[in-house]
């Protein structure tokens, strides 16, 4: 059996009233309708977060990639996309993990990202070089 645990919060007077009508439109009590809006914000709260992260991740400033203390060489069971450049990288495709110096997320990256962080700032892989 589940214990239930109590949470109390103080809030203002115009914030219970709020709690109160909106309780009795919906026909349950101030206790359920609270637990049902906290576990609905933080479903809502994690997928956004999910959502923002991965879009931070996707593409790494000069400076992130400067914090890159080294790389982890990997085979993918399963479809991704670059985090630098959003190549989609295959199954069984050769991925690398960018481990950050003061952060412990990690992005993954296709060997042309990984080789272009590796090379001078004058030389970038994805670039045409040619003089022609």
């Amino acid at each position: 059996m589940t214990t239930n645990k109590v949470l109390n919060a103080r809030v203002s007077d115009k914030l219970y009233e709020k709690i109160s009508d909106k309780a009795k439109k919906n026909r349950t009590t101030v206790s359920n309708l609270i637990r049902n809006l906290v576990e609905d914000a933080l479903e809502i709260h994690e997928d956004f977060h999910e959502a923002v992260d991965k879009k931070i991740r996707k593409y790494l400033s000069e400076t992130e990639k400067q914090d890159i203390l080294g790389y982890q060489e990997m085979v993918l069971v399963k479809d991704t996309e670059c985090d630098n450049c959003g190549m989609l990288l295959k199954v069984s495709e050769t991925a690398y993990f960018a481990f950050f110096e003061d952060r412990d997320v990690k992005a993954i990256l296709c060997a042309t990202c990984k080789n272009e962080s590796l090379q001078p700032e004058k030389t970038k892989a994805h670039e045409n070089t040619s003089n022609k």
